[in-house]
Order: C-alpha cells, then structure tokens, then sequence
C-alpha cells in the first residue's frame, strides 16, 4: 500500500510531477536526505544541512547560499503540513544542457524537490530487530563514499534480502568478507568492551546517528573493520538511521546475539539526542 504524501514541493511550487528531461531520473544525478519531522521541526536538520551541502560540493552540484535560503524557506512550507511524526525527503538534482552523461558547469543549476509522507515507527524498533546477510555486495567507490547520492540500486536489492528471509534488515559487505553497512542503516557493534563501526572510505553512508555518535564525547564509538564472521561474536550489535533511531539487533542470520541493556541503550539513545518529541 503507497505512504500517503501530506506535501510536495518542487523548486518552491506545489506539485505532483517533475519537470522533463531529468537527470535525477535519467542518472541519479543528485543527492537526498530523509529526515524525521514533527511538528515541532526537523530533527538533526543541521546535520543533514551538513551533509547536504558536503555532497553537493563533492558532486560539483551548483549550491550558492541564495540556494540554501530558498531551500530553508521551503522546508519551512512544507512542516506546515505536519502535525505528528512524518518523514521529510529532500532531494537535489543537476539540471543542466548537455549530451548523456555531459553537461555544461557554467550553466547548470540545482532542482530542490521536497516531500512529506506519514510515518510511523514499527514495533520492532524497540522490541529489536532480525537482520541477516545479503549476497548483495555493497557498491565499492571511494568517490562516493560517505555521501548520500541517489545511486541506491546496491540497497534496493540488498532490501529484498530482508524481506524475503523474514527480516527486519539486512547487511552489505565489501565481496571479501568486510561489512559495511545495512541497507537502509549503520552497523555498531561492541568488541572487548569499546564501540566500532566499519570504516566508510570505500562504500557506504555516513549517516546522521553515526556521524553524532563518533562526535560525541561520551560513549565513545571508533572506527574499526570488521569481518562478517566475527559479527555473531561481538557483546552487542546495533543498526542505527535518523528514522528509526538506534535499535538492537537481537538475532543474526537466524541466531541470537549477544543483547545491549536496556539501560545502556536508553543511555546511548540520550546522549546521541534520540529522544522522540
């Protein structure tokens, strides 16, 4: 059943449809940010801020600060129609003249398309969540890496594995037996008594939960490699993504890991500013 859309914004104008030809559409030319929203605002949007305006300087996308005013306005539009938790997506896109993948940068310009869906968080999110393995490997390119561009083909099939195992997520690797990621979230997992995440150098979202983790000062969270193998021996396993926050992972490829207390997670939860409005 499709998520109802409570608002669509594109470039400032209330729509249903997008403007063709598109490269967000033909190539993926572009980036997004999903966010969690509430009456009240959106949450972490100063990160997302951050990472937005990180890619569209790696993608080489046209971002001026009238851009990015234009930008606030509109999300500010688009909370209007928000009166409990809804997602918000944000999606930048090149448009530009050009042949195929070429385009002109002296004349190109950023299409900003906004839209709200209602939301709800599933109850596995805090009884904790079933993960297992994709075959999928995660899309190797450091280019890339840590931002979130609109090529998400390695997730979408990666989804599937989930679905068609009867779980809540599954995880992506690099082909040689390092993890990186799962599908739709950050992996975290505690070896001898400290927190680590997989390096993201070479695939991989830097997301919202994991970039606050690692810049808090408390529970201090590292980065470290890590093989699929060694992942059922850890002494706790998290995903964590702006929507559903940080869950545990209560069993892998079928088996159970070790739990997170309830105590030290609620604890996490707080100091990464996970507290639901």
């Amino acid at each position: 059943m499709p998520i109802p859309m409570l608002a669509c914004l594109y470039n400032g104008c209330l729509t249903n449809h997008l403007t063709f030809p598109n490269r967000m559409v033909s190539f993926g030319d572009g980036l997004f940010e999903t966010c969690l929203a509430t009456s009240s605002g959106v949450r972490f949007l100063d990160d997302h801020m951050e990472r937005l305006n990180e890619g569209a300087r790696r993608l080489n996308l046209a971002w001026s600060a009238s851009d990015q005013q234009s930008l606030d306005s509109e999300i500010q539009m688009a909370l209007t129609s928000v009166n409990s938790a809804a997602v918000l997506k944000i999606t930048l896109g090149r448009q530009a003249a050009g042949r195929g993948y070429d385009y002109d940068p002296a004349t190109q310009s950023t299409n900003r398309l906004i839209q709200v869906f209602e939301y709800s968080l599933s109850n596995w999110y805090g009884t904790g969540a079933r993960v297992v393995t994709s075959s999928v490997p995660a899309s190797i390119n450091p280019a890339l890496a840590g931002i979130k561009h609109l090529n998400r083909l390695d997730s979408v099939l990666a989804r599937q594995t989930a679905r068609q195992q009867g779980a809540h997520e599954s995880l992506l690797g690099d082909g040689n037996g390092w993890l990186v990621e799962g599908s739709m979230s950050n992996l975290f997992y505690r070896r001898d008594g400290q927190w680590q995440t997989p390096d993201l150098v070479n695939a991989g979202v830097n997301g919202i939960i994991r970039r606050r983790w690692l810049q808090a000062s408390a529970n201090p969270l590292s980065v470290a490699a890590i093989q699929h193998r060694e992942l059922a021996h850890c002494d706790g396993v998290l995903i964590g993504n702006t929507l559903i926050g940080l869950v545990m992972v209560t069993h892998l490829d079928n088996e159970p890991v070790s739990p997170v207390n309830d105590a030290e997670l609620a604890h996490l939860r707080t100091q990464i500013g996970l507290d639901f409005d």
